[in-house]
């Protein structure tokens, strides 16, 4: 197995870990008694809000406004779906660097 492989194995694990505490504690939150009333308390976690919102704020100085809005999209993208993307892209490069 390579580096490659590994990483996007670790990635994907991650990310169903998340996935998985992040259900838990929707379930398991009071206030989420309105479940039957079809409004979930479903909260994202997201890059900004595991590191912290201060860390991101060079993102508003880029000049490129592409660049700058695809930065703050990848900022505030749920962090499973961001993990299994990066699990994704690691198989990929696997798949083009393991036939070298």
């Amino acid at each position: 197995m390579s580096k490659f492989t590994i990483a996007g194995l670790v990635s994907c694990l991650a990310s169903a870990i998340i996935l998985g505490f992040q259900t838990i504690s929707t379930l398991m939150d009071p206030s989420a008694a309105s479940i039957t009333k079809g409004k979930t308390a479903w909260n994202n976690l997201t890059l900004a809000d595991s590191i912290g919102p201060e860390y991101f704020e060079w993102i508003d100085t880029i000049s490129w406004t592409s660049i700058q809005s695809i930065a703050n999209y990848i900022v505030d993208m749920p962090l499973y779906i961001l993990l299994l993307c990066i699990g994704i892209l690691c198989f990929v490069i696997n798949a083009f660097t393991s036939r070298l």
